[in-house]
Formats: structure tokens, C-alpha cells, sequence
């Protein structure tokens, strides 16, 4: 009986930890990206309230970027990586985020309409995430320069520099097509993808998205006090984590001394009863033994043999329980 609710007690840690290890996992704290240029008509849209872009704006999870009129772009830096989106173009950042447990960066951008050019600076550490997605399309990347373009219910990949894994989100269960350098691919509906060359006047003009401007003196400090910050914040919730695990362990190793102290003491309790009623049942056998001397000898024996024999199951059974 002790060493079932010692298990079961020690079941509950461990699944109660394994719980937490999962929840850890998940853990994530907000980056931000930073305007770093804009031309025309470039707007961020944040809770349904729209303000127009400036430089030095921070860019944070859950935000869209829009851009009105043919000429009009804004650039923007996550970190080392850069993103220009072109006039007309629709643009949400759905995650935008660091992991608590293994510092892993995740960046994912949807673009609903319109044309937005990634400059993935070196390549991606390992468990790092960069991923960009359309209505048609979603756009793998390790460490790459491409452009994703949706008009009209297609997509395009077009890779500069790189290779970019390209789904078609029409199609979950077809494999990813690799998208190399001065390559591109249409994204349908329905439709296999078909790779094919760059042509000569797409290479002129990604060659011009491609050129984004270095990031300004001033917003290079701001992102580095923000990775310091960033690097605060994981340190903060890994030491906070740890004080909450070792805060549990302690408590369930508290529950589990008091558990065999009370299954000690109650186990005690049932074999001094468990005594007492032995020791009372052969008082009165005996008892019966001493009133058959001066009667019927033999009837009194017969009856404190019922005596014994009736009390003896009851005994073995209490006894047999502890």
C-alpha cells in the first residue's frame, strides 16, 4: 500500500514535469523588426488602427505593412535579415519571436497581395525559422535572396541568391520543389509546379530589389540594445523556469514523506486493532473453557471452538490487508 501511493504520487511529478518541460518549449519572447527606409506610401496597420511609416518605426508580431501606388516601398531589418516591400502590397507579420529554451529565432511573414523581396543575410543557425507565405504559396528559406510575388490568385518564387523550398498550399501532400539561383516557379492552384529560368529582364529587376540600403547607424544600435534585451528576457524566464521546477520537485518530495508517514501511522493503527480483537476473542474462548469446568464440558468447548473458528477469518483478513 506505501509503495503504490509512493508511485502514484511520484507518477504525478513526473508527468507534472514533463508538462512543464513542454510548456518551456514553447516559450517565446516578442522580437522587433525596425523601419530602415521608406519612399511614397507606406502604412502600419497594428489593432485595426493604420498610421503612416517612418523610419525608425518598430515593426512587432501581429502588424501589417501596406504600401499604396506603384513607386512606393519600404525596407525594414529583423535583425541581420531584410525585407523590401514593393508598392501595393498587403503584408503581415504573423510571428515574430525568440524561443526561451533554445534561443532560436522564428519570422513569419504572410503576404496577402502584392510583391515582397527577402534578403536573408548569411545563412540561418540550426533551428532557427524563416518563412514566408502567400494564399498560394508557402517559402522555405535557410539563407537566400528571392522575391514572392501573388496577383490574382498565383504565386511566384523567383531565387537571386540561394534556394528557397517551395509548397503549393493547394497541395499539402505534394513534396517541396527546390527553387535555385536565377530560377522561378509559378504557384497554382491545382497545378504542379514546373521550374524554369530566370529571364534576362527578371534578373534586371531583382538585381534593383536586391539592392537595400544598410541599415542606419541609429537603428543598428536600437536592434542592438534590443538582442540585448531579448538576451535579458531569456536569461529572466530560463532562471524564473528553473526556480519553478526545483520549487515543485521540492514540494512533491515534501508530499510523498508526509504520504508514508501517514500510511505509517495507519498501517500501526490497523494492527493494534487488529491485535486487541485477536486478544479479545481468545479472552472469551477462554472465558467459555473455564464456565465448561464446573457444566457440560464437552458443550463448552464445542462452544468456544464456534468462538475461535468464526473469529479466525476476521482476524486473517485484517491482518492479511496490513
Amino acid at each position: 500500500m506505501k509503495r503504490i501511493l509512493a508511485m502514484i504520487v511520484a507518477c504525478a511529478f513526473v508527468f507534472a514535469a514533463a508538462g512543464c518541460s513542454k510548456d518551456k518549449a514553447k516559450e517565446k519572447v516578442a522580437r522587433a523588426g525596425v523601419v530602415n527606409f521608406v519612399v511614397g506610401d507606406a502604412f502600419l496597420i497594428m489593432d485595426g488602427k493604420e498610421s503612416k511609416a517612418k523610419v525608425e518605426d518598430a515593426i512587432k508580431e501581429g502588424m501589417k505593412i501596406k504600401t499604396t501606388g506603384d513607386n512606393s516601398s519600404i525596407e525594414i531589418y529583423f535583425g541581420e535579415n531584410a525585407i523590401k516591400v514593393t508598392g501595393n502590397t498587403i503584408v503581415e507579420v504573423k510571428s515574430l519571436s525568440t524561443y526561451v529554451a533554445t534561443n532560436n529565432e522564428e519570422t513569419s511573414l504572410y503576404v496577402e497581395k502584392g510583391e515582397m523581396f527577402s534578403k536573408i543575410s548569411s545563412k540561418l543557425a540550426k533551428g532557427d525559422v524563416y518563412e514566408v507565405k502567400s494564399p498560394t504559396t508557402t517559402a522555405g528559406v535557410r539563407g537566400t535572396e528571392f522575391l514572392l510575388t501573388e496577383d490574382d490568385a498565383k504565386g511566384n518564387i523567383a531565387v537571386v541568391d540561394g534556394a528557397v523550398e517551395v509548397k503549393n498550399n493547394s497541395k499539402p501532400g505534394d513534396k517541396a520543389v527546390v527553387v535555385n539561383q536565377d530560377e522561378e516557379v509559378d504557384v497554382v492552384k491545382g497545378k504542379d509546379m514546373v521550374k524554369k529560368q530566370l529571364s534576362d529582364d527578371k534578373k534586371r529587376r531583382l538585381k534593383i530589389l536586391a539592392d537595400i540600403r544598410e541599415m542606419k547607424k541609429e537603428i543598428w544600435e536600437k536592434m542592438r540594445q534590443q538582442r540585448e534585451e531579448i538576451k535579458k528576457a531569456v536569461e529572466d524566464q530560463r532562471k524564473a523556469n528553473k526556480e519553478m521546477l526545483d520549487k515543485q520537485k521540492s514540494e512533491d518530495k515534501a508530499r510523498v514523506a508526509d504520504q508514508k508517514e501517514t500510511d505509517k501511522k495507519n498501517i500501526g493503527d490497523i494492527k493494534d486493532k487488529s491485535k486487541e480483537e485477536a486478544d479479545k476473542a481468545t479472552g472469551d474462548a477462554k472465558a467459555k473453557m473455564e464456565e465448561s469446568k464446573g457444566g457440560d464440558t464437552k458443550a463448552g468447548a464445542d462452544a468456544a471452538k464456534s468462538m475461535m473458528d468464526a473469529m479466525k477469518p476476521k482476524i486473517e483478513k485484517k491482518l492479511g490487508n496490513q
